[in-house]
């Protein structure tokens, strides 16, 4: 327990200085319901506070999980344009060898016409000539010959010389028109190669569309995100705001306290002198639990919402099982809260508070006095908690302590 000091009269006997103490501070009235009033509006601030937080950070968390959704798929759009363009520049390379392919097929075809007509030509050169000659040319080269078997070996040769002509005519025309079927055969490659890239043209066109509506609508979340930002701050002001007027209530309540002591306590003499009791411990809180399962100070956050930075013990108990007042004094909150659920604070005097957390049931109201071991609240899991148990805070002058050096 914290230690206080009493002024005595001088003259008085040891034995009689702890009678007039204990008088005098059981004469001294209870803590004004104004000032308990008071500590139980700023609670209600503080609490609708931390809900409005709470609310502005659920609207922030899924403003930014879109946002964040958003960006994914932006991500994943612009591997598929990436992609598209991959595809397009193969076309166009595809493009450039059928056009390469068609302007040498177009030289083929023209020499290919070339020799065609030059072969023509000589044919009919030829064709003219035993036409304006008739029969009696080739009767006379026939007539020349010396003998049966070269009359025979003229005939076959004039034959060759005819078959000869129209074999090479049917080979170029056959020839020419290959080139023609394997022109058009790459020109309609061509036109398909020009659709399938005009297509990926456009697919890529209406992702990119897509990639700036989404990028778009980033900056507006932003827009967003940046204002629920700001109100979350703003809101956490309020919180502060709200602890430093709880605070300084409380040590306009521990003044009081202090002037009430001094009122009742004072034997009226100008040289007092200061005795300091040995007191008692605070007592523990949980009736039905024994174990502590998170320390004062420094932790890792059990669940969302609640503190890394512990500022009391946890001490687990079965749901509906009595918590008690650690010691005498005056209710100064009995209320729910998003964070605390429902809980008690009781100002002690002196500057010292004790916070009890997360009870499924609360038995005592703001401005009620009760006595150390008075049962106070039922144990349970409210606000942010991961099982039932009792938070047990101790408040020096409105700072968190370790409670375990009150116990």
């Amino acid at each position: 327990m914290k230690k206080f000091q009493i002024p005595l009269m001088k003259k008085f006997k040891k034995t009689a200085i702890v009678v007039v103490c204990a008088v005098a501070l059981a004469a001294i009235p209870p803590v004004s319901n104004v000032s308990a009033t008071s500590m139980q509006e700023a609670q209600d601030s503080k609490n609708e506070a931390e809900g409005n937080k709470k609310d502005a950070q659920n609207v922030l968390d899924g403003l930014q999980e879109r946002q964040n959704q958003l960006i994914s798929d932006v991500e994943v759009l612009d591997k598929q344009v990436s992609d598209i363009q991959t595809k397009i520049t193969a076309k166009e390379e595809e493009e450039d060898q059928l056009n390469t392919e068609i302007d040498d097929t177009k030289k083929k075809l023209a020499e290919a016409q070339v020799d065609e007509d030059n072969q023509y030509a000589a044919m009919m050169k030829r064709i003219q000539y035993l036409y304006e000659n008739g029969e009696v040319e080739y009767i006379d080269t026939l007539m020349s010959s010396a003998s049966f078997t070269d009359m025979l070996n003229k005939s076959e040769y004039v034959e060759q010389i005819s078959s000869y002509d129209q074999k090479q005519l049917n080979a170029l025309i056959q020839t020419r028109q290959d080139i023609q079927d394997y022109e058009a055969t790459l020109e309609k490659d061509l036109k398909e190669v020009e659709s399938v890239k005009a297509d990926l043209e456009t697919e890529k066109d209406n992702l990119n569309t897509t990639i700036t509506e989404k990028n778009n609508k980033i900056a507006e979340y932003s827009k967003d995100i940046d204002a629920q930002t700001a109100m979350v701050e703003q809101y956490q002001k309020e919180i502060d705001a709200a602890d430093a007027e709880m605070a300084a209530i409380q040590k306009r309540l521990d003044e009081q306290r202090a002037a009430q002591q001094q009122s009742g306590g004072s034997s009226g003499s100008s040289e007092p002198q200061y005795y300091t009791p040995s007191g008692g411990s605070y007592m523990w809180p949980a009736t039905q639990g024994s174990r502590i399962s998170s320390y004062f100070g420094p932790r890792s956050s059990p669940t969302a919402g609640a503190s890394s930075n512990h500022k009391g013990i946890d001490i687990p108990c079965p749901t509906g099982s009595d918590i008690v007042a650690s010691a005498a004094g005056t209710v100064v909150v009995s209320q729910y809260s998003s964070s605390a659920g429902y809980y008690i604070m009781i100002d002690h005097g002196n500057g010292v508070s004790t916070v009890y957390m997360h009870n499924s049931q609360l038995v005592v109201s703001v401005g009620q006095s009760v006595e150390q071991g008075q049962v106070i609240a039922k144990a349970g899991s409210t606000g942010y908690s991961t099982g039932s148990h009792c938070h047990f805070g101790v408040m020096i002058n409105g700072s968190y302590v370790n409670p375990l050096d009150y116990l």
